[in-house]
């Protein structure tokens, strides 16, 4: 039995010699310690997928469109930026400034909501623009006026033409196929190829669209 206390006794000095190396050594080298933990930490950070940005929702102002304007002007001019970035607010402005004078007409309570690559418009539209065909056996049920929901990507399509193609096309609670959409979306800008047209500066040579805002590349010639 006293050889099992001289055992146990000494098998416990040895845990405890142990433990006290371990302290100083980590104490002695405790700034090595902490860069490679934080070092793991960074890359296991880097190395996680990014969370997708919320879509943000923007409304005209004339305060807005002033600000749009004047970051458009700063990427055109000589010693400028590289890019601009316009807020949802300031996009909206943009939007509701530039469209066709029939979309224009026809449009009321306009908001623009910015996701990855696209734009969606929100208002109230007035169906006179829409003949009774296009709406088919809805419009007796629609009204005057009736929400409007117009989605789709954007993209520069040639010098100061921005050009936003709608996959999405609902009023009140009709959604409408995607063959149906382009004649739509003509009879509501006035135009002909089923885009709606938003003209930006010349200067411009790439627009980047996010929940984060849109961005206008300075051309290079």
């Amino acid at each position: 039995m006293r050889d099992g206390y001289i055992k146990n006794a000494l098998a416990s000095i040895g845990c405890l010699t142990v433990f006290v190396l371990v302290g100083f050594v980590a104490w002695e080298y405790r700034g090595q310690v902490g860069r490679a933990v934080r070092s793991t930490l960074q890359g296991e950070a880097q190395t996680s997928p990014a969370l997708p940005q919320e879509p943000t929702v923007g409304t005209p102002s004339p305060r807005s469109l002033e600000s749009a304007e004047r970051k458009e002007r700063d990427v055109g001019r000589r010693g400028g930026p590289v890019s601009v970035r316009l807020t949802a607010d300031e996009m909206a402005s943009i939007i509701q400034d530039r469209l066709d004078p029939v979309a224009k007409r026809a449009l009321d309570s306009l908001r623009v909501t910015l996701e990855e690559g696209r734009f969606t418009l929100d208002a109230q539209v007035l169906l006179e623009v829409f003949s009774q065909e296009m709406l088919g056996p809805w419009a007796q049920f629609l009204g005057g006026r009736q929400p409007l929901r117009v989605g789709g990507p954007v993209a520069l399509r040639d010098t100061g033409i921005l050009a936003w193609s709608a996959d999405e096309f609902v009023i009140g609670p009709f959604p409408f196929p995607q063959s149906a959409i382009p004649s739509l979306v003509n009879h509501l800008t006035g135009g002909s190829d089923g885009a709606l047209i938003i003209p930006v500066p010349e200067s411009v040579g790439d627009v980047h669209v996010s929940p984060g805002g849109v961005t206008f590349y300075r051309r290079v010639d």
